[in-house]
């Protein structure tokens, strides 16, 4: 598989968190618009504090972006990063502090996510150590 420059990742990311257009993601995160497209056709790499920001809204590790926009700062090539369900990061937007909806209905979800998901936790957990 070729490599691919930041802006493709970026691109790949913004729609796998389920924004319409790169436009939505700036204002979500709070940069102008511009700027993502600068990051997008590549003429210009985000800073690391612009990481830090966007990471969480993208559902992804800050390290995971660093090595997707410096690969060339780091040694060695960038590990493929795990598939991830594009419902993972909508519930991080939904779940945020930041989120539109309702502190109770976040709560609520949060309760029903969590009983939903704990008789796996510990088939997880063995997966993971495995």
């Amino acid at each position: 598989m070729a490599a691919t420059g930041f802006g493709v990742y970026l691109k790949e990311a913004i729609l796998a968190a389920r924004f319409e257009t790169p436009t939505h993601f700036a204002r979500a995160v709070g940069t102008d618009p511009s700027v993502v497209l600068r990051w997008l056709s590549e003429e210009q790499r985000p800073t690391i504090r612009s990481i830090e920001r966007i990471a969480p809204v993208l559902g992804r590790s800050i390290n995971e972006l660093v090595r997707a926009a410096y690969p060339d700062r780091l040694s060695g090539p960038a590990p493929e990063p795990p598939a991830l369900h594009p419902l993972v990061h909508e519930l991080a937007r939904v779940l945020a502090d930041d989120s539109p909806i309702p502190r109770a209905d976040r709560e609520a979800l949060e309760t029903v996510l969590d009983r939903l998901v704990d008789p796996y936790r510990k088939v997880l957990r063995r997966r993971r150590t495995g």
